[in-house]
């Protein structure tokens, strides 16, 4: 009876042991290498002074960003990428500066235009208390720049297309149809953002996104 028990207890034993485990990691992350196929020029950072950035250094921050806002399918990051490359000039700018002078108020690698701007310093914790604004309505130039200049350091400004793509009700169409990788989603990503021509100028870095993602 003792060695009918033991044996069963070996057996169960070994069989907890030998289960697979189940593997919980979320998507592979970004490599400078897929960046740089979507941003090409990124691999040098020449100007302008404080603003560039290559794909190195932007790496490791818009993988923080697609965790932080739950941007999982590869259809979605390829089209925040696409987005975020086009708008910054290949990771060169942070702010707006077209035409001269810039925007005021303008910037992120998104180039969101003030009112997103507040809404995104309001959205995270450690800034939100750090201006009293609730609306960009009747604020001076200097004024709409110190709102933006807290979210320019780059652990912010890099997630601002993450941020936005999770956030804004009117992407929500856009994102399911961006999960299948289609062209109509990278179309209605641009429409929620307020793009409403898609250019082939803008169309190639969707299209050197989707490739470098294989989406």
């Amino acid at each position: 009876m003792r060695s009918w028990l033991f044996a069963t207890f070996l057996l169960s034993a070994t069989c907890v042991i030998t289960a697979p485990i189940v593997n919980q990691r979320g998507p592979e992350q970004i490599t400078p290498e897929q960046i740089l196929k979507i941003a090409p020029s990124s691999n040098s950072c020449p100007s302008p002074p404080g603003e560039c950035a290559t794909n190195t250094q932007a790496a490791p921050f818009l993988n923080e960003a697609m965790s932080k806002y739950q941007i999982s399918s590869q259809g979605e990051r390829a089209s925040v990428l696409a987005l975020i490359a086009f708008e910054s000039g290949n990771f060169k700018y942070n702010i707006n500066h077209y035409p001269a002078p810039g925007r005021p108020g303008q910037g992120t690698r998104n180039m969101q235009t003030a009112p997103f701007n507040l809404k995104y310093v309001k959205s995270i914790p450690e800034l939100a208390s750090k201006t009293t604004h609730t609306s960009v309505d009747g604020l001076s130039p200097s004024e709409l720049n110190e709102i933006r200049a807290l979210i320019l350091p780059d652990r912010y400004s890099w997630a601002s297309g993450a941020w936005y793509l999770a956030g804004e009700s009117s992407c929500s169409g856009a994102r399911k149809v961006l999960q299948t990788g289609s062209d109509d989603g990278f179309i209605a990503h641009m429409k929620c953002v307020g793009i409403t021509s898609v250019g082939s100028d803008r169309m190639a870095y969707w299209q050197a996104a989707k490739k470098a993602l294989n989406v």
